[in-house]
């Protein structure tokens, strides 16, 4: 059960929970959301639809720190292994990892996310040592999953949200040791 005051993740966004609104809309109970890190960012959900994977709590700091042990184990996402035999065209390789990417959002997991990110990390290393830039597509997910990610781990953390990318290249690279020794 959620109560105002508290730190929550409704959809994407890291939330506290400002008021409860009764009878808001609909004859339904509505929670007030106010994003930590969007300040002017108000968001509304009913009550009885305040379930996760919608609205869930925050993750607890061990499971932040289990989360990014994780990362240097995790597989990617599989964006080039479903390709249909037909996909032949550089816009429909870009349409699939897209959707490929977009399935993985949805579940508003934050372990979906890592996928994600080391998808993309892994393309743009492979293009940068062939001279060539990132996809557009590699860009714009990578920047919004490690956003995303980002967000709660500094919450979860208890870190200012501006470290957090440093701590995680810290931790990753401590876990990468330890998994090569």
């Amino acid at each position: 059960m959620a109560n105002v005051g508290d730190t929550v993740i409704f959809k994407h966004h890291v939330c506290t929970i400002a008021e409860k609104r009764e009878k808001y809309f609909d004859n339904k109970d509505y929670w007030e959301l106010h994003a930590v890190f969007e300040r002017s960012l108000k968001l509304f959900v009913a009550c009885d639809a305040a379930k996760p994977p919608i609205m869930r709590p925050v993750m607890q700091k061990q499971e932040a720190l289990d989360l990014i042990d994780s990362i240097a184990g995790a597989e990617p996402a599989d964006v080039d292994d479903n390709l249909p035999a037909t996909a032949n065209t550089s816009s429909l390789k870009q349409r699939h990892m897209k959707e490929t990417y977009d399935a993985y959002l949805k579940t508003l997991s934050p372990k979906d996310l890592v996928p994600i990110i080391k998808t993309c990390h892994e393309r743009t290393l492979a293009r940068e040592e062939n001279g060539h830039h990132a996809t557009a597509v590699d860009k714009k997910y990578l920047d919004l999953a490690e956003g995303l990610l980002c967000d709660e781990l500094a919450i979860s953390l208890d870190i200012p949200r501006e470290e957090v990318q440093d701590f995680l290249v810290k931790r990753i690279k401590e876990a990468e040791a330890k998994l090569n020794e």
